[in-house]
């Protein structure tokens, strides 16, 4: 069990370019507090990175991104606009401020879920801060992933990130998302 944690580990210790990519197919498992199993696939994501401007790691740890900095596999979950809680794969290296946000997952059971948008991904599966920089490579986690691929005939694109200012990023394609799946972000569909 813990050499198989660790070989997912290792898929994730990459540049988040990589994992990002990676991560796509992948299911996330949430045990709900009401007792619930959701799982859901990962159909979006978003790479973020210490060395770029639109990174919360940018300008080093603080007590709010520490949990970019530990091992891959780990939850950094974060708060915006008062609203929202965002749910982000930590990957690279240990010390290396690096994540995956979770844009958008299609909904495997229960079927119907709400799972578009990072904030309404978050809200449905409540995930929040009580959930911060658990091990989402844990079997016992109430937060995991497990390993996926993409079905025969999915292939993935890539557009530049969501929602982030021109001075906060340069035009990186660094979204990558499961082409015409239906849970993706309605914005920016197009490819670059």
């Amino acid at each position: 069990m813990a050499a198989a944690r660790e070989r997912l580990r290792k898929l994730l210790a990459v540049h988040p370019m990589k994992a990002a990519r990676e991560l796509l197919g992948w299911e996330l498992v949430r045990a709900l507090p009401e007792g619930e199993i959701a799982v859901c696939r990962l159909v979006e994501t978003e790479a973020y990175h210490e060395s770029e401007p639109g990174c919360h790691a940018h300008r080093g740890p603080t007590e709010r991104n520490k949990a970019m900095f530990m091992r891959a596999g780990h939850a950094y979950i974060y708060f915006i606009y008062g609203v929202h809680h965002c749910l982000n794969v930590v990957c690279g290296d240990k010390g290396e401020g690096a994540a995956v946000l979770v844009r958008a997952a299609e909904p495997v059971t229960p079927s119907g879920l709400r799972l578009t948008g990072p904030g309404v991904f978050c809200r449905t599966l409540s995930i929040d801060q009580r959930l911060y920089a658990v091990d989402m490579l844990d079997p016992a986690s109430p937060l995991r992933l497990r390993r996926g691929k993409l079905r025969k005939g999915e292939t993935i694109s890539t557009s530049s990130r969501i929602g982030l200012s021109p001075n906060q990023s340069p035009d990186l394609p660094w979204r990558f998302f499961v082409e015409e799946n239906r849970y993706v972000s309605p914005q920016k569909r197009t490819v670059k």
